[in-house]
């Protein structure tokens, strides 16, 4: 079948708007046209569970193959917490697949070291807590 570009599109708090994430996809060469390349996902209020939330990402996983690349636009649209996605790129490095993100543009191949990307996964989600919390603390004033 050849190598196939799979598109992932995480919907939440925090993460970029449906249409940006899905014009990524298409400038990275997922075929918006073709059912099942670009999954999508809906983050719940509460996470806790995501790896069983995520269906859509899950069926994505099922799919993956040796030498396919799955595009994220941003750190945050891979999952929910660090450990999801120590978890994600786990299964992507079983699958022989490549995570590629655009935002900020990086690139993790089969058995490379993502410690570099969970820390900024982590910095970015620990920013969005905070613009978070302060806006609630401005609301309340």
């Amino acid at each position: 079948m050849g190598i196939v570009d799979w598109g992932y599109v995480l919907i939440g708090p925090g993460r970029p708007e449906r249409t940006s994430q899905r014009k990524v996809m298409t400038y990275s060469g997922v075929d918006m046209g073709e059912v099942g390349t670009c999954w999508e996902d809906t983050l719940p209020p509460r996470a806790t569970r995501p790896q069983a939330a995520l269906v859509e990402r899950n069926l994505m996983l099922s799919s993956v193959g040796d030498g396919d690349r799955v595009h994220f636009a941003s750190l945050l649209c891979m999952g929910a917490s660090g450990d999801d996605v120590r978890w994600l790129l786990g299964r992507l490095g079983s699958a022989g697949a490549t995570a590629v993100v655009h935002d900020p543009m990086s690139d993790i191949a089969p058995g490379g070291d993502a410690a570099e990307l969970i820390a900024g996964f982590e910095r970015a989600r620990n920013a969005l807590h905070v613009r978070r919390s302060r806006a609630k603390k401005r609301k309340s004033r």
